[in-house]
């Protein structure tokens, strides 16, 4: 009975954390045209005002790995959720796209916290027969809040500002700190203090950044340019892997890259992030910037993509509990990749709706078992390094798609031109004025999707590769 209310009690916390980070995440989407008029962004300050959330989300992954595996999950969770709801205040009273982004960093530490220790608090207090439907339920909150962010931010909006879908965040934060304080069990506390590798999250964090700056010079157009960016970039990748490999105690084990199984599903994962990472967002400013729909509207919109997702991440995880990771996270890629072809059509709006759906069982299908099958592939001790993992392969390949999507976009149109006819969109001026330059920049977006559906297409052979059988037991 005491081992009953102790899951309980973990379930009922994640799944509140879950349900906060879900909805941050789609709050912005929405907004993005809105707030790129209001503040005077250009395309990249609008890349990275999501991009900052990522960034700081990413690169304190490296710490939290550690000090949880040092100090304790609940400890660093409950500062976590601090962090979120500060960066989230931060963000709401932010005048300029400098300030705005920085505050989004400060808040996506926060949230690298919430979710990667969310996961893993979870994974060492349910047994492993259940891992995967409880790690969908996990998702399925996450996907509650991503749909109440979708469908409120954009009423929220049109009555208030966008400043409050910022704002707004800071009583549920505060909510969720006060519920999780003394309902949480340290399940694990290490037996010896380690010295946190500060070289290793240092060149990391350069590294990451001079990638998305790369990305970002190439979008100009500064190919002479961008190539010094990419060689820096990677030898600040290659001087992050031999430390590390040197470190007793690095900040990112890459030893664990050893186990298969766990190798093939963070490599699947990046991939799928690449893939999926822009295709809302991109949604969200083809319908505000070229269909002329209000914020309100688009959000309502993109919310049948969410509630499939609610319904089929339950099912990907309690199939992988039944017959194995490896059948449902390979259709599930299969399924996305053919969405996001379908998506980029811009037929009708039926069609894009439909599209939506498809995408969503995609993504249910593969995300939980996916999270499963990798968590488990570890041993219990070195389970808050591989969430943090885990969680950076997300971020990156959320990071990435961005820039990629941005990057096809200004090889179709200039890239004064693709800022001016985003802001049109988040302004009265939107619509059908110009309507050729905003035809030009759906057939820019749609070009987008075609890239995006093949790299998700490119996670399959990841995903078969891991295990022939697949089976629970193998897991």
């Amino acid at each position: 009975m005491e081992e009953r209310k102790k899951i309980i009690a973990v379930l009922s916390v994640t799944t509140l954390a879950s349900f906060l980070a879900g909805f941050n995440a789609r709050l912005a989407v929405v907004g993005l045209p809105t707030i790129a008029g209001d503040i005077k962004a250009d395309i990249w300050s609008m890349v990275w005002i999501i991009q900052g959330f990522m960034l700081g989300s990413t690169v304190f992954q490296l710490i939290i790995g550690r000090l949880s595996d040092q100090y304790g999950r609940v400890k660093i969770f409950l500062i976590g959720i601090g962090i979120f709801t500060i960066g989230a205040f931060l963000s709401g009273i932010s005048p300029n796209p400098k300030m705005l982004i920085l505050s989004r960093i400060v808040q996506g530490s926060g949230g690298a916290i919430l979710m990667s220790l969310s996961i893993t608090i979870l994974t060492d207090n349910v047994p492993p027969y259940r891992l995967g439907t409880w790690l969908g339920v996990n998702q399925i909150a996450w996907r509650v809040g991503a749909l109440l962010g979708l469908t409120l931010s954009g009423f929220i909006i049109d009555l208030l500002g966008w400043q409050w879908i910022f704002l707004v965040q800071v009583p549920i934060g505060i909510a969720v700190l006060l519920w999780s304080r003394g309902r949480l069990p340290e399940s694990y506390v290490a037996k010896e203090s380690k010295e946190l590798d500060v070289l290793g999250f240092s060149l990391f964090t350069v590294f990451l950044t001079q990638i998305l700056i790369w990305l970002k010079i190439l979008g100009y157009g500064y190919r002479d340019a961008s190539l010094s960016f990419l060689l820096l970039s990677l030898a600040f990748l290659a001087s992050f892997t031999y430390v590390e490999l040197k470190r007793e105690n690095p900040a990112l084990d890459l030893r664990l890259f050893k186990i298969w199984q766990f190798t093939g599903g963070i490599i699947s994962q990046l991939l799928y992030a690449i893939g999926f990472g822009a295709s809302l967002t991109l949604l969200a400013i083809y319908m505000q910037s070229v269909m002329g729909y209000s914020p309100s509207y688009t959000g309502v919109l993109l919310v049948p993509y969410e509630l499939s997702f609610l319904v089929f991440g339950l099912v990907g995880g309690n199939l992988s509990d039944r017959i194995g990771y490896v059948p449902v996270t390979t259709s599930g890629l299969a399924i996305g990749s053919i969405s996001l072809l379908f998506l980029g059509e811009f037929s009708s709006l039926n069609m894009i709706i439909v599209s939506e759906i498809l995408l969503g069982v995609g993504t249910g299908l593969f995300v939980s078992p996916n999270t499963s099958s990798v968590m488990t592939s570890v041993p219990p001790q070195r389970r808050g390094v591989a969430s943090s993992i885990r969680n950076i392969s997300f971020n990156v390949g959320f990071a990435l798609s961005l820039n990629v999507a941005v990057l096809t976009m200004t090889r179709f149109l200039p890239y004064e031109m693709v800022s001016h006819l985003i802001v049109l969109g988040g302004t009265s001026q939107g619509g059908g004025n110009i309507v050729l330059e905003l035809d030009s920049l759906g057939e820019a977006i749609r070009q987008s999707y075609i890239v995006q559906s093949i790299i998700m297409a490119l996670a399959i052979p990841f995903s078969l590769g891991r295990s022939r059988k697949g089976s629970p037991k193998d897991q």
